[in-house]
């Protein structure tokens, strides 16, 4: 009876183990389906990642590639431009050693020309030191003959002078002695031609109203005294505060109260 009593308490707790592991079984397939389900999901989800992923890599990819292509053009193109900016540099370079040489020719040759030059004006001041002098000499020849009475000297001392060097200062100086030296031999007529072609020749100069003065005795000496009038009024114009003015108004009224 008791073995009887306890197959039959073993079989209702089978039964309910039973039933109770079924259950479980039953829960625990629907947690594994959603599981499952939600691995699934996740590995959709990382496949499409993943082929975003892989696009974007493909664009990255190509976006690099792009870019070093660009930065091989660029460096290409870089190199190109230092290389033609070597040229250049170069080419200026060249240039300036060139200008650098031709400056040094032309300083060389500058320099050759300032010595020549300077040379020259050395040798010409020294030709002018030695006209001047034979110059002052000539006129001291010429003018010693005059004071001494040498006329015919002096006029050939004094036109040597003024035909060899005519450019001179001292030319218009030998040109008016030549007209005193023919008025100290008393040649009037001679005097008056030279005294006539020197207030010609230099009315500006600073003989000019002597020599006006001296061409009006020299027609007065020959009794010409509507010329020599003409002349001397000619003077007291030009050269009215003149000693040669004053002499000929006291000549003229010295004249003019003689003839009274």
């Amino acid at each position: 009876m008791i073995k009887k009593i306890g197959a039959a308490v073993f079989c209702f707790a089978a039964v309910i183990a039973l039933s109770g592991c079924s259950h479980i079984t039953v829960l625990r397939t629907q947690e594994l389906k959603e599981i499952q389900d939600r691995v699934d999901t996740l590995h959709s989800k990382n496949i499409n990642l993943h082929t975003k992923l892989h696009e974007k890599q493909e664009k990255l990819d190509e976006q690099m590639k792009t870019t070093s292509e660009m930065l091989r053009i660029m460096r290409a193109e870089q190199q190109m431009h230092f290389t033609n900016l070597d040229r250049k540099i170069s080419a200026v370079e060249n240039n300036i050693f060139e200008n650098q040489s031709q400056l040094s020719n032309l300083k060389q040759s500058t320099a050759e020309v300032s010595r020549r030059l300077e040379q020259q004006i050395a040798n010409a001041e020294e030709a002018a030191n030695l006209r001047k002098l034979q110059l002052e000499k000539l006129f001291e020849i010429a003018m010693g003959d005059f004071n001494a009475g040498r006329y015919d000297l002096a006029i050939g001392g004094f036109r040597d002078l003024a035909t060899q060097f005519p450019e001179s200062a001292e030319a218009p100086e030998a040109e008016y002695w030549i007209a005193e030296s023919y008025f100290a031999k008393r040649d009037f007529e001679t005097a008056e031609k030279a005294y006539f072609e020197f207030v010609k020749k230099h009315a500006d100069g600073p003989r000019y109203c002597v020599a006006l003065y001296k061409l009006g005795l020299t027609y007065g000496h020959q009794n010409k005294m509507r010329s020599r009038e003409m002349v001397w009024r000619n003077l007291l114009n030009r050269c009215a505060d003149s000693p040669e003015a004053q002499a000929v108004q006291a000549q003229l009224e010295s004249e003019a109260a003689a003839g009274q």
